[in-house]
């Protein structure tokens, strides 16, 4: 692209149509909020992305800035009463305006409900726009429904006389997009199949000329964003509408169907790429994958499976049936097996894992590690060729190489105030059912044995017991 491109991100709607507590911008699809897919495609192929938000706006605030980043948090602009698309972007434009760093030559307008946008489209259509200072894409549909009809001045021309039905009717250059609750007042005996996928790529200078003149006298009383066709085309400025095939990527999610159709699409999207690149999905039907996660060659996956975020799982790993993965990073020729579920955590080489073992957030493991049956791990570093076999919970603490935990045992990092940690040094040996009550070290080598209670440092090379005698007493 010879030009510098800032995109315009609306997501200030509510979604009357997709009944839930949080904004329609949040819908998630395969896991990720549909603003998630449209503000990663838009960085693809933009200088600067500016997101509106207005309905639950804190929430899409606060999204934003764990996910995007500060940055992103910076560039949103509040619509505080939802005016519709026009008023949303001359919100934008004010503030992009005021912007002195920013130098927008060319604006894009996204909506944040088209999670299937791929940056190959935007590609091919901000190229195809090179020379319009205002372009947009448009679709054909069987049925219409909600969607602005894009008007041709054949139809325009034959309409004022006589309904026009037919496709062949609505030909030659744009006229004007009306919406469609204008369009069933203004023909109501007649129809158009062209319509608007709200996706724009406008001169700067055009929509701060235009802007200021829209009007709300329409049926739904909003200044709309599709009346600078209209305004451009009645000051002879170039423009012209790019009609795409791929219908299903650049459709908005209104409701539960939609989004159910949308995830469909995209998750057989993702499977078939996976699988030509090298990856094993048995029952792939069943196995749901984020876009944003990186999956190498040889990797085997069985279905039902759900792996999200920025998950990354390099070769020869085998993940096995039921497992949730979510932003965790899985090395080589790992063994993941069933009812596994791991979120923000690190896994490295050759690591054996389930079934039923869990990873919370922070949780680090070196290469070679074990891990068995119902066995979690939360915010700790588990060393090289370490073993926790079943049923132990290890929590806030430093593990070193070739240490083996028995069965039950636990860290008892949390004193009701405040949280401290447990560390075990190199080849210790900890007994069953021990519990260790930080903040304590085990020195290397020691051996602890089962059913202690440690709240002691121990010296390396020892035995460590912490319990009390057993009696034996006779039988009444």
């Amino acid at each position: 692209m010879s030009y510098p491109i800032t995109t315009i991100i609306l997501a200030a709607g509510k979604g009357t149509r997709m009944p839930s507590k949080n904004p329609k911008a949040l819908q998630t699809v395969l896991g990720e909020a549909m603003l998630s897919h449209v503000y990663s495609v838009a960085q693809s192929i933009s200088d600067t992305i500016w997101t509106v938000v207005g309905y639950k706006a804190d929430m899409i605030t606060d999204y934003l800035a764990k996910n995007h980043g500060e940055k992103a948090l910076q560039h949103t602009i509040l619509q505080e009463k939802q005016l519709g698309t026009g008023h949303a972007v001359q919100c934008a434009m004010q503030k992009i305006n005021e912007n002195t760093t920013n130098n927008a030559e060319k604006i894009l307008i996204l909506n944040a409900d088209v999670p299937l946008i791929s940056t190959e489209i935007l590609t091919d259509f901000i190229t195809k726009s090179e020379k319009y200072p205002l372009s947009f894409i448009s679709l054909y549909l069987p049925d219409a429904k909600s969607y602005g009809r894009v008007a041709r001045q054949g139809f325009v021309d034959k309409a004022k006389n006589t309904p026009c039905t037919a496709h062949e009717d609505n030909k030659g250059n744009v006229a004007k997009i009306i919406e469609a609750k204008d369009f069933k007042v203004q023909y109501p005996n007649s129809a158009i199949y062209e319509v608007n996928s709200g996706i724009y790529l406008v001169d700067a200078q055009i929509l701060n000329e235009f802007l200021p003149l829209l009007s709300s006298q329409n049926a739904n009383n909003e200044y709309y964003i599709t009346d600078i066709i209209g305004l451009a085309k009645d000051k002879n400025i170039p423009l012209e509408a790019f009609c795409f095939e791929n219908a299903e990527a650049l459709l908005g999610v209104n409701n539960p169907l939609e989004l159910y159709e949308a995830e469909k699409t995209l998750q057989q999207t993702i499977n078939t790429k996976l699988m030509s690149n090298g990856v094993v999905l048995h029952n792939p039907e069943s196995i749901r994958i984020s876009p944003f996660v990186e999956i190498a060659a040889g990797v085997e996956i069985f279905g039902p499976c759900e792996i999200y975020g920025k998950s990354k799982i390099e070769q020869y790993t085998t993940i096995e049936s039921h497992c949730v993965i979510k932003n965790t990073q899985i090395g080589e020729a790992c063994t993941i097996k069933s009812f596994c579920h791991f979120e923000d955590a690190i896994v490295g080489n050759n690591a054996k894992l389930g079934p039923y073992a869990r990873l919370r957030p922070q949780a680090e493991l070196s290469d070679n590690v074990h891990l068995g049956n119902f066995v979690e791990i939360k915010k700790s570093k588990i060393g090289n060729a370490s073993k926790v076999n079943h049923l132990s919970y290890i929590g806030d603490s430093i593990v070193g190489s070739d240490v083996n935990v028995g069965a039950g045992c636990i860290t008892c990092n949390y004193d009701g105030r405040n949280k401290f940690q447990t560390i075990i040094e190199d080849n210790a040996f900890l007994g069953s059912n021990c519990a260790f009550v930080a903040p304590v070290t085990i020195g290397k080598n020691t051996l602890v044995a089962a059913g202690s209670v440690i709240t002691k440092d121990t010296p390396e090379n020892t035995l460590a017991i912490a319990r009390q005698r057993q009696t034996n007493l006779k039988k009444r």
